[in-house]
């Protein structure tokens, strides 16, 4: 999360780093459950969307499932932590990179397993 703290400590996300880089870890570990879902085939029955939701219906239901892990992130890591920590110049700009990586192989991923196995979102 430290990576994304100070990529977003700069720029137009400077007044709210701490914000953008939580959304950023929240927003990967859905990932990581989408792609769960995915392979055990249970996207559809374990998500409550609907196709024929109304959007705002569709905001609610995305805000209820986002909340406990911004909840539960926010209590583990703490702003005061996350702009109390120094690290190594090398060490961030390799982390930085293999971060990079890591979002786009996890996207790929996900897109990958959504081809692969499209009975799972039926």
């Amino acid at each position: 999360m430290y990576l994304f703290f100070r990529y977003y400590s700069t720029g137009g996300t400077k007044h709210i780093p701490y914000f953008s880089a939580l959304s950023a870890v929240v927003f990967s570990i859905y990932i990581h459950v989408f792609q769960i879902l995915t392979i055990i085939k249970k996207v559809d029955v374990l998500l409550p969307f609907k196709r024929d939701d109304s959007r705002g219906m569709l905001y609610w239901k995305a805000i209820l499932l986002f909340v406990p892990i911004y909840l539960i992130v926010g209590y583990l890591v703490k702003p005061k932590d996350l702009k109390n920590l120094v690290y190594d110049e090398e060490k961030i700009k390799h982390g930085g990179i293999f971060l990079v990586i890591y979002c786009i192989m996890n996207v790929i991923l996900l897109f990958v397993l959504m081809l692969a196995i499209p009975q799972a979102y039926n």
